[in-house]
């Protein structure tokens, strides 16, 4: 947020206008949007989707502070449905399921007794090792390199393949991911590990950029932890076989862990069409959450539920000036609001790389 921004949400929140539009806005639901949380650097690699600890406790202290009711997810939609809701409802959602939702974010909400619910993607969750695209792009964050020499790496058949002897995060990713096997892209991230002199041992035993296994989410099941829908391989196609396949193989996994219910879904990526809501609804899913900024109202598409993507690098005036509404009636005003709908037409989205 710049500094110029910062100000003026200073001054709208002492004149009272966040007041103001928290009563404006308070038949409508809010939805909360996390994604990792950081246990050593994560959160200075990536902001934008791991949060300090110490930050979200602060988020959470300010709802409970300033009143502002925390449902869970199923009462929160049926309530909206209903037109029954305690003013100035908020729910917390977390996407994709890494570990450290498991060892930090739910002892936090524990503390508030907040409900939260957590949409698990299940590729990783059957293999306990860091996410490829974002191990590689952390090793080549924390050695400051942006080209490895993929010789002097013990990569001579990638340099081959990729026709050049160095290459980029992005050139390794895409390669990998096309054409290599899950155990391959394993050895490649060693062996590039210790070229760019990041000890991949230390990442995959710290677990911070790895998704909770399979005995962790079936232990948050047994604790009564709201566990939805993210697909398989954090991915949705348009087609439908590949939508299906999506969908069934991620409730495949989850329920052979135990889960119950699983009806609520989140778009991977930020990424989703309008065809997609009756391929959703056929499978059984009766909502589903975007990464479009904005409150959810009774008219509201439950197949494109609006949220608001808190992060680290939100500053804490600017998470209450969403909270409150301000910068909800901001987006109507200035015709924002548009964009939801001219998104879904077109078949776009707010993509999320790295997870």
């Amino acid at each position: 947020m710049s500094p110029l921004k910062g100000v003026f949400l200073g001054v709208c929140r002492s004149a009272g206008l966040f007041r103001i539009a928290r009563l404006l806005t308070r038949r409508s639901l809010r939805i909360l949007c996390y994604h990792g949380f950081s246990s050593r650097d994560e959160h200075e690699f990536r902001p934008q989707l791991f949060m300090k600890p110490s930050t979200f406790r602060a988020r959470l202290a300010y709802l409970r502070d300033a009143g502002y009711p925390v449902l869970d997810l199923g009462r929160a939609l049926e309530g909206l449905r209903q037109g029954n809701l305690p003013v100035n409802p908020v729910v917390i959602t977390v996407d994709d399921g890494f570990r450290n939702v498991r060892a930090l974010a739910l002892g936090i909400l524990g503390e508030f007794s907040f409900p939260g619910t957590v949409y698990v993607t299940t590729y990783y969750v059957e293999r306990n090792h860091p996410v490829f695209r974002l191990a590689v792009q952390y090793m080549f964050w924390k050695s400051g390199k942006a080209q490895a020499d993929l010789e002097k790496a013990g990569l001579p058949a990638e340099a081959a393949a990729l026709g050049k002897a160095s290459a980029g995060p992005w050139d390794i990713i895409a390669y990998c991911e096309k054409e290599c096997s899950e155990e391959r892209r394993v050895e490649i991230l060693r062996v590039l590990g210790s070229h760019l002199g990041v000890d991949a041992a230390d990442l995959e035993k710290a677990g911070t950029l790895t998704l909770m296994d399979a005995g962790e989410v079936a232990e948050l099941l047994g604790k009564g932890v709201d566990i939805q829908l993210h697909t398989h391989r954090h991915r949705l196609p348009d087609d439908k076989a590949g939508l299906d396949r999506e969908i069934q193989d991620n409730r495949r996994v989850l329920t052979a862990l135990g889960a119950k219910g699983l009806d609520h879904f989140c778009y991977p990526s930020g990424i989703w069409s309008r065809p997609q809501w009756p391929m959703l609804a056929a499978l059984g899913v009766r909502s589903a959450t975007t990464c479009e900024p904005g409150f959810n109202y009774p008219d509201t598409p439950p197949m494109g539920l609006r949220r608001f993507l808190d992060s680290e690098a939100i500053a804490q005036i600017e998470f209450e000036a969403e909270l409150s509404g301000f910068l909800e009636i901001m987006r109507k005003l200035t015709g924002k609001s548009a964009r939801t709908a001219a998104l879904a037409s077109s078949g776009g989205g707010n993509p999320k790389t790295g997870a």
